[in-house]
């Protein structure tokens, strides 16, 4: 059982209901990996995270705190909630489903060699396909699984140059299995190419958004954050404040074409995510390390609205990671409470 409290935001008067165990940390999923059930009302949560961020991972009701134990001891933020309510997290080479109403379990796959998989995992809106990344030996790879069979295809080794050989955050299309993106990890200034795209059939790889470069060489563009709009068309993501070319906010780039447009720049975005009905988006900002704005954005227009602005940690598992539930009407995020103890927050979009 979890706690429940309900707190009002100072700044624009939205009560937030707050799900937790005082004097413990909890949160969500990272904001590219749902967290909700299909219903919009129960939610995966992972409760007294400890140091290591190991916590118990449970099913939560949002309405009245109950929770049922999904697995006693697991990494904070390796799983997402399938569409189809199956909980899919990995451990070292497995891969794991948990049905989230009937409790039954299966290993999905297992990697081969010393081959270790990273998060977070993302899945196709038909709950068909998987898209993972791994590490083998100092080699990354990004690929995809079939949830019924357990077939890998890798799709791409990219073999990035130090000091930055990472390649991770590898995304599925929510509508097209074969097409993955990945980011070239590390830090945003030092990174001039972030935004790759694979095919995982024709093994095909291209960068997905040319960063702007001075004559100099020098790129002027600091990108990061990335999430696919639900319908598959585009890569959101957020173009950091600190970048040199202006306007800084929030942008999406064509899946094919690689065209890039301007969302809206009305704060200092730091993660978004999108509605899965594609009308909306919410971000949380980057500002002061003590507090974070949480900010819904209506794509249809472009305009944005604050919604609150709560304390947060400067480090994971502590960042907001704003996402919304399967129904476009509910935001959940982590707050930190008056003690500094982490909770997940829940508000409604509202209008």
């Amino acid at each position: 059982m979890l706690t429940t409290r309900d707190l009002k935001d100072s700044h624009t008067g939205v009560t937030i209901r707050a799900l937790g165990a005082p004097g413990a940390n909890t949160g969500h999923n990272y904001f590219t990996a749902m967290t909700w059930l299909s219903d919009s009302r129960h939610l995966v949560l992972y409760t007294d995270i400890n140091e290591e961020k190991m916590s118990v991972c449970v099913k939560t009701d949002s309405e009245s705190g109950s929770a049922e134990t999904v697995a006693e001891q697991l990494e904070w933020a390796r799983g997402l909630v399938s569409p189809q309510d199956r909980f899919y997290y990995y451990e070292g080479p497995l891969i794991y489903e948990y049905d989230l109403w009937t409790g039954a379990s299966r290993t999905v796959c297992t990697l081969a060699g010393d081959a270790v998989v990273y998060g977070p995992l993302s899945i196709t809106n038909d709950g068909r396909t998987m898209g993972i990344y791994w590490r083998e030996g100092n080699d990354w790879a990004i690929g995809t699984v079939d949830t019924e069979t357990g077939s890998l295809t890798e799709a791409a080794r990219p073999s990035f140059a130090e000091p930055y050989p990472v390649a991770n955050h590898a995304m599925v299309n929510p509508e097209d299995g074969r097409l993955v993106f990945f980011a070239h990890e590390g830090k945003t200034e030092h990174i001039p190419d972030r935004i790759y795209m694979a095919d995982a059939v024709s093994g095909e790889v291209r960068n997905g958004y040319r960063q702007a470069r001075l004559d100099t060489g020098a790129h002027v563009e600091y990108v990061g954050h990335e999430m696919w709009s639900p319908d598959g068309e585009h890569l959101y993501f957020v173009k950091y404040p600190q970048s040199p070319l202006k306007p800084t906010g929030i942008y999406r780039v064509h899946k094919r074409t690689g065209e890039a447009e301007f969302i809206n720049g009305d704060y200092a975005y730091w993660h978004v995510s999108l509605s899965p009905d594609g009308c909306w988006a919410v971000a949380d900002t980057i500002e002061d390390w003590e507090t974070s704005k949480i900010v819904l954005i209506n794509l249809r227009d472009r305009s944005s609205r604050l919604l609150c602005e709560q304390p947060m940690w400067p480090q994971h598992p502590g960042h907001p990671h704003p996402s919304f539930s399967p129904d476009s009407r509910k935001i959940s995020f982590t707050l930190a409470d008056e003690n500094r103890h982490l909770w997940v927050g829940v508000i409604e979009r509202g209008a």
